[in-house]
């Protein structure tokens, strides 16, 4: 049993592709979902799918954490205390009754473990390593820009009148990242203006990362085994820091 979850998870072939396209699927859907039902009101139907994904995010924890090679870093690791934080979410409602759909939005974090499942799906092209840094960064950066999103809608939808759906909170959260600031919507409370400097603060770190991965000069991604420098010209045979000698595997024609 536990070779074949090393394979779905962690293997290479068609099975083991589609199975962690499948799990990229279910963290979409429910991403979606908890953004509608963040602050529904609560009935049988609603406590029935929440036990349903949670019993089923559980199982995913479950598993990776059978296959981990390091079971105490794994359990430790942001992205899996914030899913133990909304499996709790789920199932809170059987002890108090309530809906502690704030705490959802952390599920969000689940989409940077997509993002790395698809760049092991298959090698995108000759300029793989470029590839990657740009996807990664373009990930970080809409994961940065759904959360925050979540958090103001979750946050300030019963307190400010202007902010009334999803879209008004991420239009909100984009003016505040460009800087653009139309001054339309405004965060008046003391959470949400904390929120906004956190919006202007952390974003645009996250946006120049952005244009530096697609506007910097292509390089491979290959750590030196002496002192760890990951970014490598493509035709490097030694590394610029220490001089060591790196193995970069090339098709032969570069």
């Amino acid at each position: 049993m536990k070779s074949l979850l090393e394979n779905l998870y962690e293997g290479h072939s068609h099975r083991a592709r589609l199975f962690r396209t499948c799990l990229l699927g279910f963290d979409i859907l429910t991403i979606a979902y908890f953004l509608f039902t963040a602050a529904a009101d609560l009935d049988v139907s609603l406590v029935a799918l929440d036990l349903g994904v949670g019993l089923v995010i559980l199982a995913d924890v479950a598993a990776r954490t059978w296959i981990a090679q390091n079971r105490l870093q794994f359990l430790w690791s942001m992205t899996t205390i914030c899913d133990l934080i909304v499996i709790a979410s789920l199932f809170a409602p059987l002890i108090t009754g309530s809906n502690l759909g704030f705490l959802r939005v952390l599920r969000m974090l689940r989409l940077v473990r997509g993002f790395r499942i698809l760049e092991r799906l298959d090698s995108l092209s000759t300029d793989v390593a470029l590839n990657i840094r740009v996807i990664r960064a373009a990930a970080n950066l809409l994961v940065f820009i759904f959360i925050v999103t979540s958090l103001i809608w979750v946050w300030e939808h019963d307190r400010n009148e202007n902010i009334a759906t999803y879209l008004d909170a991420l239009y909100f959260t984009i003016t505040t990242l460009t800087t653009t600031g139309f001054g339309d919507i405004t965060l008046t409370d003391r959470t949400g203006r904390l929120l906004s400097i956190g919006v202007m603060i952390f974003g645009v770190g996250f946006f120049l990362n952005l244009l530096q991965a697609i506007f910097r000069p292509s390089k491979v991604e290959i750590p030196c085994p002496r002192c760890g420098l990951r970014l490598h010209d493509h035709d490097a045979s030694h590394c610029k820091h220490c001089g060591s000698v790196v193995y970069i595997e090339t098709e032969g024609n570069t």
